[in-house]
């Protein structure tokens, strides 16, 4: 196998930073430290100077949602698997985890198999699956099938709608599912906003004539999210499960994660780069821009963002996902509509992209705005959710680990511009930000994958290259 030594780096793990170098040999980290060409004869290794840079893990998104027909089977993102992974390993991210739906008519099991066959195919990326308990796979049958998929499959992970048409389910299906999942070791997510309160708070719009984009944050209130996260904790811990929440984006749910939190309920929780960097208020976001922010929940006005930072600070808030759904403003002829309607929220299609823009926007925003420090980034975009979600070969950098490994270089700038990235998106909702730290190179599994933002090599070479990642039974949440 061919060895590969990092040389002149400092090693930034969720606890340290150390002037060490790295030695791989294959897919494999085999060595941390200095001086590994004398120390273990490394001498016939390949050597890549890292000199000045920052050696970090592999960054790992567990929410994307790639090649993804919405509930009502109308579209599909502009993203496939394949666009979608080159695009995260041009921003550093070499992991992802998304979704399973099964279509009506097809067992959750069999949609999950499809779908991994679909991915393995022409993902660049390594991935996991969640797959999705809906309102219409969420039967005792389906059920059975998640704890055989979590048990055969490595799928450790599923995903309950509290809100939406087609998506939402019950109390007693949320309780049942929390019941299955601890049973077997795997971690129930939901995604937490009260669906009579936001149907009811969207059908007041209508009825008022308020259906401009701008108005589509005002269609979920945070107290929605605020009591949905609070029924589902009490739900889990009357099943005896953990439980993560996804994506979120209000200033209520935080009080009330902290409030959890401060009466020893475990719940983990993610939040999203577009909840602190976007704000639904700025005066440019109008017309087609407008539409181009809804997504759900949405992102909040200006003044909730201090909120979401105050949760990542306090340690609620423990992963940054993406939620990455990317739609076109424009269409093109090879996609079903997208966000062509720019006039009504009801009309436009969920989500945002983002899975590019991840690494450098919560650095720039949360390392450099002095949030937290580098060793906290880390662990927020690679080793929390790699542990959160049974990744074990991801997530650090040492010995035994997969070599994902994001040459960083501080010194780097680039602005955001959608034109320069790799999403079939055709905007950013974090257009325009200068950046100052990129990834110089980006490798999987001991292969470069990506370098100065570009892929390495011909797209559809990488294509396939991506392989799935059966995860343990999950970590619980530590109690404070």
């Amino acid at each position: 196998m061919t060895r590969t030594l990092f040389r002149g780096g400092t090693v930034v793990t969720s606890t340290e930073q150390t002037r060490a170098d790295v030695l791989v040999d294959g897919e494999r980290i085999v060595a941390v430290g200095l001086d590994l060409e004398r120390m273990l004869g490394a001498t016939d290794a390949y050597v890549v100077d890292v000199t000045g840079c920052a050696l970090l893990p592999g960054g790992i998104d567990t929410h994307t949602h790639f090649e993804h027909m919405v509930a009502s089977g109308a579209t599909r993102t502009a993203d496939d698997f394949t666009s979608g992974s080159i695009a995260a390993l041009c921003g550093g991210t070499t992991t992802v985890v998304d979704f399973v739906r099964a279509p009506a008519g097809t067992g959750i099991r069999d949609a999950f198999l499809a779908r991994r066959d679909r991915a393995s195919a022409s993902i660049a990326t390594d991935f996991g699956l969640h797959p999705m308990a809906t309102a219409a796979a969420s039967d005792a049958d389906a059920i059975a099938q998640l704890q055989r998929l979590a048990t055969e499959e490595g799928a450790t992970s599923w995903k309950f709608f509290m809100a939406y048409p087609g998506s939402m389910v019950g109390d007693d299906v949320l309780l049942a599912g929390f019941r299955a999942a601890a049973e077997v070791g795997a971690l129930p997510m939901v995604h937490a906003e009260n669906g009579h309160m936001v149907a009811d708070a969207i059908a007041r719009l209508v009825a008022e004539g308020r259906v401009d984009p701008t108005h589509h944050v005002h269609g979920h209130p945070g107290a929605a999210e605020a009591e949905a996260i609070g029924r589902a904790a009490a739900l889990a811990q009357q099943a005896g499960s953990e439980l993560f929440v996804v994506h979120v984006s209000a200033a209520e749910a935080v009080e009330t994660l902290v409030r959890l939190r401060d009466e020893g309920v475990r719940v983990g929780a993610e939040t999203c780069p577009q909840y602190v960097a976007a704000a639904a208020d700025a005066p440019e976001v109008t017309g087609a821009l407008a539409a181009g922010y809804v997504c759900s929940p949405p992102i909040r006005e200006a003044a909730n963002q201090e909120a979401i930072w105050r949760g990542i600070e306090q340690g609620v808030l423990q992963t940054i996902g993406t939620d990455h759904a990317a739609f076109r403003l424009t269409q093109t002829d090879d996609l079903p509509p997208q966000k062509v309607v720019h006039d009504d929220f009801t009309r436009v299609p969920n989500g945002v992209p983002g899975v590019e823009e991840r690494l450098m926007v919560m650095h720039e925003l949360g390392v450099r705005g002095g949030r937290f420090p580098l060793t906290r980034f880390v662990d927020l975009v690679a080793t929390e959710p790699a542990r959160r979600f049974g990744l074990d070969r991801k997530g650090s950098l040492a010995p035994g680990k997969d070599a994902d490994i994001v040459v960083w270089d501080p010194a780097a700038t680039r602005v955001l511009r959608a034109s320069e990235l790799h999403s079939r998106s055709d905007y950013s909702v974090y257009e325009g930000l200068e950046v100052h730290g990129t990834p110089r190179q980006v490798w999987r599994r001991g292969t470069l994958v990506a370098e100065h933002g570009e892929p390495v090599g011909d797209v559809a070479a990488l294509a396939g290259t991506g392989t799935y990642q059966s995860r343990s039974t999950i970590h619980p949440t530590e109690a404070p």
